[in-house]
């Protein structure tokens, strides 16, 4: 299956982030937020829980489970028409054995799994998790590093697939800095880290109109004719105007959706402008079959880029 058609069908499958039903919550969860998440991904068959209302949210992830979660998530499909694991520890007929099976074909380093019982520790579920997101068609790289204090505990195999699912937002480190990777990921912790994987990596689409606007600047769509539209970003209460806005670039994606990435300008330096608050605008055209989102960047040497009044910049 082509990229765009593999893309495509992730996804129809992934539908709306927001649009879960609570008629089937776990009881067993009690934080609004993971019941929120957990919700969705049952709704959309991602995750199962261990009985009808029970999702043993502080149970170790199993390496079936894991395997299991990603395959769904991510839609990733059989190459060929019988796909089994090479290494031969799974039995044939298991509950797991075709997603083990269609998580090699997809390059998942599943032949050294030797126990499907066993508990996968957070480093490899990240590893795996990067995995699959690269045989969905996105291979996230990591530019710079994020802090981590017990990074050196990190197997280097690891390493990459941590930082870049940590800059992403994926995956996150504790109150001081660590991100613990040797020891058991928790279901609930499995889910989440999928859950933020597809909502950072596909935008969620909460049928509110995501083009209305984001955290920090408002977004027009004016129609130049039927086949263009013309996007305009404006931020208002800028200290003068020498403040003003760039696009960066625009990612087209699968399913008619396409991001414009966008940062902040400062004054150059020396030149004088009348103290008076201004409105900065960035605008561009696309095809109007595309529903666009606007995402903050950083600028592009990649430093953050602060403007009184608005907080330094982050990557979303």
């Amino acid at each position: 299956m082509g990229s765009k058609k593999k893309w495509a069908a992730f996804l129809i499958a992934i539908g709306s982030l927001t649009a879960a039903s609570y008629a089937d919550a776990f009881s067993d969860i009690l934080d609004p937020n993971q019941d929120q998440i957990a919700t969705y991904l049952q709704t959309k068959g991602i995750i199962h829980g261990v009985s009808e209302d029970k999702f043993a949210p502080s149970d170790s992830l199993t390496a079936a489970q894991g395997i299991q979660m990603l395959v769904n998530a991510m839609n990733l499909q059989a190459k060929h028409k019988s796909s089994s694991v090479s290494s031969g520890h799974e039995a044939p007929k298991a509950w797991y054995a075709e997603a083990a099976g269609i998580a090699a074909d997809n390059g998942l380093t599943v032949e050294s799994i030797r126990d499907w019982n066993m508990k996968l520790t957070r480093e490899q579920f990240a590893g795996l998790l990067e995995q699959a997101l690269s045989a969905a068609g996105i291979s996230p790289v990591a530019h710079k590093s994020a802090a981590v204090a017990d990074e050196s505990q990190i197997a280097p195999e690891y390493r990459n697939a941590v930082q870049s699912l940590l800059l992403a937002q994926v995956a996150a480190t504790d109150e001081q800095d660590r991100f613990q990777p040797k020891r058991y990921i928790t279901r609930m912790e499995a889910a989440e880290m999928t859950y933020n994987a597809i909502k950072y990596y596909h935008g969620s689409d909460d049928g509110q109109g995501s083009e209305s606007q984001d955290d920090d600047v408002s977004v027009q769509v004016e129609k130049v004719n039927d086949q263009v539209n013309k996007i305009v970003l404006s931020k208002s209460d800028m200290p003068n105007p020498g403040y003003g806005i760039m696009i960066d670039r625009i990612e087209f994606l699968p399913g008619q959706k396409a991001i414009a990435y966008y940062h902040f300008t400062t004054p150059k330096p020396g030149t004088m402008y009348p103290q008076v608050i201004s409105t900065a605008k960035a605008s561009f055209y696309v095809d109007s079959q595309f529903k666009v989102s606007v995402k903050k960047s950083s600028g592009p040497d990649g430093s953050q880029i602060s403007i009184p009044g608005i907080n330094p910049i982050n990557s979303k």
